[in-house]
C-alpha cells in the first residue's frame, strides 16, 4: 500500500505547520491543508504551490467534507481545543470519501489526576476530550470493516514551543534580568518524557512512508526521558546564563487546580494553557509519571527519525559544544 494525497485539519496551527513543513520536506505526498476561515497559512515560498481549504469546521455538514475528501488516502487532525469534537464528522465523513488511513489528533499523554485524601481519579477536561474520541475512532464501523485504518501517535510534553514563555522558558531570547526561570511541581529530579515538535512530525510522516509497520497502532514517540533539575545545568551549561529552578509544591498544586485564581501570575498570563492543565502536566511529571515503560515506545521502528535530545537542542541553539 502506498499514500499520496493527504489532507490535513489544522494545519495552520503550532503541531499542524510542523506537521506541513514535515510533509513538504519529505516530498512524498500533496498535501490539502484545511484551516479556519479567519486563518490562513504564513507566508513564503514552500506555501504557494498549496491550496488551503477554509472550513469552519462546526458548521460543515458531513457531506460537504466528504465531498472535499474525495480523492484522499489519509487524513491527519491537528486540531485542538474545541476542534476536538469535530473529529467526529471528520471521520465519518472520510469513510464516506474512501479515505483509508486516519490519524487523530492525539499528540500527547494523558493522566488521571489524584487529589489529597479522595480515593477518586479525575481526567481533565481536554484529556477526556481526546479519550471521548479515540474510544470511538477505534471502533468506527469503517476500521472494522477494514475500509479504514488508523494510527494514534502519543508523545512526551512538547518541549520546543516558541509561545510558551513559561512550559518553555529556554525559548526565550532574552530572559528577564538575564536569567531563565523553570518553574516546576514537586520533585525537581523526577524525570519525564519531552519531545521535539519536529522530530514528532517527521514521525508522524515516517509511519505513512512504512504503512504496514503503523496500521492500526497506537504508537509513542520521546525524544527524551529527562529531569528538570537535569535540564537546568544542561541550559545553564549551554546558555551561559544563569539558570534558577522555581518550585511549586504538590499542596500548592491542589490549592490552585482548585482555584485557578491563586495560581502565580507568571504562570496565569504566560501560558496559552488552562491553569489547571498546566499544573496537572507539570504535577504528574514531578511525581515521576509522566514517562512510558521502554516497552511502550516506538522509536526503533522508524531509526531514520532523529530523536533531538534536550541536549542537543541547546547545542544547536547556542552554538555551543
Amino acid at each position: 500500500m502506498t499514500f499520496h494525497k493527504v489532507a490535513l485539519f489544522g494545519a495552520d496551527g503550532q503541531i499542524g505547520l510542523c506537521i506541513l513543513n514535515a510533509f513538504l520536506k519529505s516530498g512524498k505526498y500533496d498535501v490539502t491543508p484545511f484551516v479556519m476561515p479567519d486563518h490562513s497559512l504564513p507566508q513564503g515560498e514552500s506555501y504557494q504551490s498549496l491550496k488551503p481549504v477554509a472550513l469552519d469546521l462546526s458548521k460543515t455538514s458531513r457531506s460537504e467534507i466528504a465531498d472535499h475528501l474525495k480523492g484522499h488516502d489519509v487524513v491527519v487532525s491537528a486540531l485542538n481545543g474545541p476542534g476536538i469534537a469535530s473529529q467526529f464528522t471528520i471521520q465519518d465523513a472520510a469513510a464516506d470519501a474512501g479515505v483509508r488511513r486516519f490519524i487523530p489528533s492525539e499528540f500527547g499523554m494523558h493522566h488521571i489526576y489524584r487529589k489529597s485524601n479522595d480515593p477518586a481519579g479525575y481526567v481533565h477536561p481536554a484529556w477526556d476530550a481526546k479519550n471521548r474520541f479515540n474510544e470511538r475512532a477505534v471502533l468506527h464501523p469503517a476500521i472494522e470493516s477494514g475500509k479504514m485504518e488508523y494510527t494514534m501517535i502519543g508523545c512526551g510534553d512538547f518541549y520546543n514551543q516558541d509561545r510558551e514563555k513559561v512550559w518553555c522558558p529556554w525559548m526565550q531570547t532574552d530572559p528577564p534580568n538575564g536569567e531563565f526561570v523553570i518553574t516546576h511541581v514537586g520533585d525537581e529530579h523526577a524525570r519525564a518524557d519531552f519531545t521535539n515538535l519536529d522530530d514528532f512530525a517527521a514521525y508522524l510522516v515516517a509511519t505513512l512512508d512504512k504503512p504496514e509497520t503503523s496500521a492500526n497502532k497506537k504508537l509513542n514517540f520521546p525524544s527524551d526521558t529527562i529531569s528538570h533539575a537535569q535540564i537546568a545545568e544542561l541550559l545553564e551549561k549551554y546558555s551561559g546564563k544563569k539558570v534558577r529552578l522555581k518550585e511549586i509544591s504538590e499542596e500548592q498544586m491542589h490549592k490552585i487546580i482548585a482555584d485557578p485564581k491563586t495560581a502565580p501570575k507568571e504562570i496565569a498570563e504566560g501560558s496559552a494553557f488552562p491553569v489547571e492543565f498546566w499544573m496537572m502536566v507539570k504535577g504528574t511529571q514531578g511525581q515521576d509519571r509522566f514517562r512510558r515503560p521502554k516497552s511502550e515506545c516506538h522509536n526503533d521502528l522508524y531509526p531514520e527519525v532523529e530523536k533531538t535530545t534536550l541536549e542537543r537542542f541547546f547545542q544547536r541553539r547556542y552554538g555551543k559544544k
